[in-house]
């Protein structure tokens, strides 16, 4: 009795909304039928519910009528504006879609727009993100899987210029498309100069997202490189390239080629072990720390010696004590001292 159920509020439902409608005027299409008037070729392929605008209702009410979101409405039918524009009279819009892709933060397939050859003289590639700037001069193909934040990284433009110029990927970037070109630089435009890298290292732009920021060493990974190819040919394991690297994903599926990657990082400080307490005596161990290290000392060391260079935020280190090498075994706490 449940799937009779359902099958009747599902449909009563759907009767309140279309009696609704009829009260209003509006002109009602079956489900999966052919609309009546013309409409965009770039309407969304899974339509299942058509509006044949005859003038009477403006755009703006249309989409509380069928409670449908502008996003949505923009989605499936591409001509249309964020104002609502372009909503011509005697066309057919698609008010209803069934079965699409799930929507996501990234980008997704889609059949995207051909645009011409805007005025501004710049040889347009196509197909492009539908309304890009019209003062577009160069541009980036979006492969599937990527997103805006991506997109715009690899670039070195900032997210919100990136959204201004390619205004239908929306705030969240949910409209992105897949496999068409988006605009990352216009007419005249020029990038934000980089802050002065507090690490005194210059960095090559474009470089992995996510990448660490006391990165001293890069590689420019070229297509077919991998995580275990790189590690190798830099003398680092793999595990470091990726905690260099969060961005390429625990098992490397994410890497971008034609980008560099950090193969090497600045210490963060240089820590030497001392016989006596008073940070004299022979020295037992001389090594420069990146932060997670394990220093096995012999159980030779009253004192820790802690050099004030390499590249380390201002605070305090903490120091922790275990009983056996490797640091392993009974753990006997830990300590702080300062950098000095």
């Amino acid at each position: 009795m449940l799937a009779p159920s359902v099958a009747a509020l599902a449909v009563a439902a759907s009767s309140g909304v279309l009696d609704s409608i009829v009260e209003q005027g509006v002109n009602l299409r079956a489900r999966q039928s052919n609309p009546r008037f013309s409409f965009d070729p770039n309407t969304s392929s899974y339509c299942t519910f058509w509006y044949d605008n005859d003038g009477s209702i403006p755009c703006t009410e249309i989409l509380g009528l069928f409670s449908v979101s502008i996003d949505d409405f923009i989605r499936w039918n591409p001509s249309i504006t964020p104002t609502c524009d372009k909503f011509l009279e005697s066309r057919s819009f698609c008010v209803e879609a069934s079965g699409e892709p799930a929507i996501t933060s990234t980008s997704t397939s889609a059949e995207p727009t051909t645009t011409t050859k805007p005025s501004n003289g710049i040889q347009t590639p196509s197909p492009t993100q539908p309304d890009i700037i019209d003062s577009c001069d160069k541009f980036y193909w979006v492969n599937k899987g990527e997103s805006c934040e991506n997109v715009a990284s690899r670039n070195g433009i900032p997210l919100h210029d990136f959204l201004t110029w390619n205004p239908k990927a929306g705030n969240q970037c949910s409209g992105l498309w897949a496999n068409a070109y988006s605009c990352v630089s216009i007419i005249g435009y020029t990038p934000p100069t980089p802050a002065e890298p507090r690490n005194g290292v210059e960095t090559p732009m474009p470089i992995q997202p996510g990448m660490v920021t006391n990165c001293n060493k890069f590689y420019y990974v070229n297509s077919g490189d991998s995580c275990v190819s790189i590690a190798a040919s830099s003398g680092i394991s793999e595990s470091d390239l990726i905690n260099w690297n969060p961005g390429a994903g625990k098992q490397c599926t994410s890497l971008w080629a034609n980008t560099y990657a950090c193969i090497g990082t600045l210490p963060a400080f240089r820590i030497k072990t001392r016989y006596h307490t008073d940070c004299t005596g022979d020295v037992y161990n001389d090594v420069l720390v990146r932060g997670g290290m394990c220093i096995n000392t012999g159980c030779s060391v009253e004192s820790l010696e802690i050099a004030a260079e390499g590249y380390c935020p201002d605070g305090q280190v903490q120091i922790s004590y275990w009983e056996q090498p490797n640091c392993v075994g009974k753990w006997f706490g830990y300590g702080y001292t300062k950098r000095g």
